[in-house]
């Protein structure tokens, strides 16, 4: 279910935006080396060169000193079908915690997404409506996701990569422009 130009999405699209105003930020501009605190999202589906990517990128963060909480998305209908079992940190989720509109409804991911956090990254190339929700949804100082001109409401930073949903440029991109917040 990712965003595509029809009368649903717009509609939807402002919810987003809506609901990005109404939850409100910290009181504070995140400094990336100080940031202790960060919220990585992404889609189950990703290619194995893509999940080694960001399985580096966390050990990245971590080796910098940061806690990282990540939430992966599985696009099944229920808890069951989840294929893995979760590690320390992490946060498997699905259709199950999101209504229609992508806000999630489940308690424990509202609560991490509600806690105070530096940085709330979405690794979501496509834009799908559940990672809007979290993004809209999250109560992170700054929030973090790949360029589209969709979604300047739901994040605070948008990130370009270079290739055409390069999760290793992405990445890099990532890198470079997260570390000139100092």
């Amino acid at each position: 279910m990712s965003n595509k130009d029809g009368l649903v999405s717009k509609v939807i699209a402002k919810l987003h935006q809506h609901k990005a105003k109404e939850f409100g930020k910290l009181k504070y501009a995140p400094n990336f080396n100080k940031a202790s605190r960060f919220i990585l999202v992404w889609d189950s589906s990703c290619s194995p060169a893509e999940t080694k990517a960001i399985k580096e990128y966390i050990e990245y963060l971590k080796n910098a000193g940061k806690q990282v909480i990540r939430i992966v998305y599985f696009n099944v209908k229920t808890k069951d079908e989840t294929p893995l079992v979760p590690e320390v940190n992490t946060y498997h989720v699905g259709k199950w915690d999101f209504d229609r509109t992508g806000f999630p409804k489940a308690e424990d991911l509202k609560n991490v997404l509600l806690q105070d956090t530096d940085f709330f990254i979405s690794l979501d190339l496509l834009g799908n409506w559940q990672f809007l929700g979290m993004a809209s949804v999250c109560k992170a100082a700054c929030k973090v996701g790949p360029y589209n001109a969709k979604h300047l409401g739901n994040y605070d930073v948008l990130v370009k990569p270079t290739e055409k949903h390069g999760m290793n440029q992405y990445l890099c991109d990532l890198k470079e422009h997260l570390n000139k917040l100092a």
